[in-house]
């Protein structure tokens, strides 16, 4: 019954998304959907990437570990997304792009646009990879498949979804990805209760540290995702077209307002689920932290927190893909090749098609799911520094600067992330501090050879 239901809600909304091909004339209302969204459909558009399959069952997975202070990962958002729609998306909405890159590009020119793009797609990609593994893990334990059957379940339904009808269809069909995707982590929490793991009894039973604000986690590694959700919102790609997707800035902050407070209750309750499941089902792998709970449900609450997942899986990676071919689209495709109008729209769906295949042997090769998202966020975090650096800082206005800049942490936060972070320093710290010491550094360089050419003979 469950794979049933499972099968009839894709269809449905697949269905839907066809249906909003009708609203879809050329590329613009692909990416945009003309400025004509809803600001409360924008929210929760907005906060679906940074609550999918890898923030949610990823933070069950860290909380299984390291106790409720995972939910950090996802509660921060209620601060990042009201200063963000406060401070730096105003400033974006006035200039009417829709990619990250672009915005850089009004700033400091063209090769810093290249390298932007270049990042972005490049920390998008492992965002994916991180939601494709999250999504395989759970569609593996529900279907009873391998792992890297359900990453190709994933992907497909993926390709299918966003190709069907842009940011329109992904943004109305989330609408109901996110209803199911609530409902469904509110049913486990539920289910992890009625089986006897409530906080009385967990508590109990429990070492103490699962139930502290820092847990096992540190307070170095919750600053640092703090910081990695604020530069994640500020730059991410999705973020940035959601902008574009609405007619003024006050709903542009109406929207931030509304993606902040969503987020507060998905973080606990994943978080908790998390812990339920150590007390429970000791012995499992972190990573089935949240599907576990499945085996445990009659048919019909399964079907429910299943729909839930696949829905979790669908609106996060669609989003994401569909803000890579954002990227490829505008920063290689049309300046290379210079398709007319009404090819663009067509060359958009074959991309996506690509951009949804690229992430799936990556996925089979990084199961860490935590761990992953973050460092996409670290990537993402970089760029902000650089963005705001643009808009609030006279003299950090250097084309090649800011290229230098984001060309050193890409490759050093990289090196840093995969040389296993030294230290114990997160690779968020290196996004962070790099940017300005490169821009700070090209500045004093700058102003010092001006001083000496002035100097007279």
């Amino acid at each position: 019954m469950i794979v049933t239901l499972v099968a009839i809600y894709i269809l449905i909304t697949t269905g839907l998304s066809i249906w909003a091909r009708k609203f879809i004339k050329n590329n613009q209302q692909f990416m945009t959907a003309g400025g004509q969204l809803p600001y409360t459909v924008v929210g929760v558009l907005m906060i679906s990437e940074f609550i999918g399959s890898s923030s949610s069952m990823g933070t069950a997975q860290a909380a299984f570990t390291s106790g409720l202070a995972a939910a950090w990962a996802v509660v921060t958002y209620v601060v990042a997304f009201p200063l963000f729609g406060w401070f730096i998306a105003p400033k974006i909405h006035q200039m009417r792009e829709y990619t990250i890159s672009g915005v850089l590009d009004r700033q400091y020119g063209n090769s810093t646009r290249l390298v932007t793009s270049g990042i972005m797609m490049y920390a998008l990609l492992v965002s994916n990879i991180a939601n494709y593994v999250a999504g395989a893990a759970a569609v593996s334990l529900v279907l009873k498949v391998s792992f890297p059957v359900a990453g190709a379940i994933t992907a497909a339904v993926t390709i299918i979804y966003v190709a069907a009808g842009g940011i329109r269809a992904v943004a109305y069909v989330n609408m109901i990805h996110f209803a199911f995707k609530f409902l469904a982590i509110a049913v486990v929490c539920g289910v992890g209760v009625s089986l006897g793991a409530t906080y009385g009894n967990m508590t109990e039973a429990m070492p103490e540290f699962y139930f502290t604000a820092v847990g096992h986690i540190g307070l170095p590694t919750l600053i640092a995702w703090t910081i990695a959700n604020l530069g994640a919102i500020f730059s991410t790609q999705m973020t940035i077209q959601a902008v574009a997707s609405v007619d003024s800035i006050r709903d542009v902050r109406k929207a931030s307002l509304i993606s902040g407070l969503l987020s507060v209750p998905i973080g606990l309750l994943a978080a908790f689920i998390g812990v339920q499941a150590k007390f429970l089902f000791p012995d499992i792998p972190s990573v089935g932290a949240m599907p576990v709970f499945i085996q445990h449900m009659n048919p019909w609450l399964g079907a429910i927190v299943t729909i839930g997942i696949v829905a979790t899986i669908l609106g996060n990676v669609a989003a994401v893909s569909l803000a890579i071919t954002a990227l490829v689209m505008k920063d290689l495709v049309v300046p290379l090749t210079k398709p007319r109008e009404e090819v663009q729209l067509r060359i958009s769906r074959i991309v996506s098609f690509f951009v949804g295949l690229l992430p799936l042997p990556f996925a089979m090769m990084l199961p860490i799911i935590i761990k992953t998202m973050f460092f996409s966020k670290a990537m993402r975090t970089s760029l902000s520094m650089v963005a705001i650096m643009a808009l609030y800082l006279p003299f950090a206005k250097s084309e090649r600067g800011a290229s230098a800049a984001l060309i050193v942490t890409i490759v050093g936060a990289s090196v840093w992330y995969f040389s296993g972070e030294p230290l114990g320093i997160d690779t968020t710290y290196i996004a962070v501090v790099l940017p300005a010491l490169v821009l700070g550094g090209e500045h004093l360089i700058t102003r010092g050879r001006s001083a000496g050419a002035e100097r007279p003979v």
